[in-house]
């Protein structure tokens, strides 16, 4: 569906009188709370390491930062008000991630950012966009928006009735999305041998 068809969805199953503006907010809190919460998408970003250059602009929020390689090696995050007990690490400060030490030479690629994928904004500018939600599931944006309309309404029944519909939604996606194998595990419990 694209956003012009969820509007649709919503108007039809509740009859509201908001404007799209106030709808889309809605969409796009529900987007960004399954983004951060149950659709995570891992993605990376690759900078080139200058020599003497620190700071690096952020791609994502920095709540959604998993990982930072430097030159194939592994930065774990350290705050900077605490001090260091790790050789190399890197930090946040407002949009940018520092690296410690500072480069001493250049190394192209050599800055990879694994993090969790942001949803792109839905605005109303644009209504024949599709969501980045899967579109599988668009169903989600629909009942989560519902949901928020209905508390603005305080029509606590509909309130009810679309969060049930909601987390029924949500319990599907997480049984579809599951990655965990259909078949017995074997648990490595002798651990490596030298």
């Amino acid at each position: 569906m694209n956003l012009q068809e969820i509007l649709d969805e919503i108007a039809e199953k509740y009859p509201h009188g908001l404007s799209n503006d106030s709808v889309i907010r809605k969409i796009n809190n529900v987007q960004g709370e399954l983004f951060r919460t149950t659709y995570r998408i891992n993605t990376m970003f690759q900078y080139d390491v200058t020599e003497g250059i620190f700071a690096y602009p952020l791609p994502c929020a920095k709540s959604n930062v998993i990982d930072v390689l430097v030159g194939d090696v592994e930065y774990l995050y350290q705050d900077v008000k605490k001090g260091a007990n790790i050789p190399f690490y890197y930090f946040t400060e407002g949009d940018e991630l520092g690296i410690y030490p500072t480069p001493e030479k250049d190394i192209e690629g050599g800055l990879i950012i694994f993090y969790n994928r942001e949803p792109a904004k839905l605005t109303a500018n644009n209504t024949n966009v599709t969501p980045d939600l899967d579109a599988d599931f668009h169903q989600l944006l629909v009942y989560g928006a519902l949901v928020q309309i209905a508390e603005n309404f305080q029509d606590v029944a509909m309130v009810n009735n679309f969060a049930s519909r909601y987390n029924g939604l949500i319990k599907e996606f997480q049984r579809v999305d599951d990655e965990t194998p259909d078949y017995p595990v074997i648990e490595d419990i002798m651990g490596v041998w030298p």
